[in-house]
């Protein structure tokens, strides 16, 4: 029997990440670090979801929040970068005998590929260099205790075609690994 996780782009490819402190990214690294040496220990086999930031808007993006990629096109465009994902999932599940999909692993704080906690806010229009407005559009910015938008169209994709694969946070991946 062949165990798989599905993971989000950045977990494999960091390079894939908006610029930012690395500073701020130590206690992310180091779960993913335990994640991974233990995907290695058990054998577990991976396979990695596309970045719909990345594939959009590239390398040279700004962060944004999850209310930014709440629109129709958006979304459409990652239903159709997860077609490909989805099919091979489907074609995992004709065949439990051999394969278990153990679940889809998030990336907490995300806009998209947060499951539990996403970056959401009033973050639009031009800063400019009215410090005011700035501090307000600062201010604006909270994590909230819900899905990113990536994350939200994979589930719905996944309930259309009736398979239940748990979406875990890679703490959570650790602890299933470990178990």
């Amino acid at each position: 029997m062949k165990n798989l996780l599905i993971v989000s782009h950045c977990i494999l490819n960091n390079a894939a990440k908006v610029e930012q402190d690395e500073a701020e990214l130590a206690e992310e690294y180091k779960i993913r670090e335990e994640l991974m040496q233990l995907i290695l220990k058990k054998d577990v086999q991976l396979l990695q979801l596309p970045c719909p930031e990345f594939i959009m808007y590239g390398s040279q993006r700004w962060g944004h929040v999850k209310n930014q990629f709440q629109h129709p096109f958006y979304m459409e465009q990652c239903r159709k970068i997860l077609e490909p994902v989805l099919l091979q999932l489907q074609e995992y599940a004709q065949h439990v005998e051999k394969f278990h999909v153990l679940g889809i692993v998030s990336v907490e704080g995300s806009p998209n590929c947060g499951y539990h906690l996403t970056c959401e806010g009033e973050w639009k229009g031009e800063i400019g260099t009215d410090e005011k407005r700035i501090q307000d559009i600062q201010k604006s910015l909270k994590m909230t205790e819900n899905p990113g938008v990536y994350m939200e169209v994979l589930e719905k994709e996944l309930q259309k075609r009736n398979m239940e694969i748990p979406i875990v946070t890679m703490k959570e991946a650790v602890q299933l690994l470990n178990n």
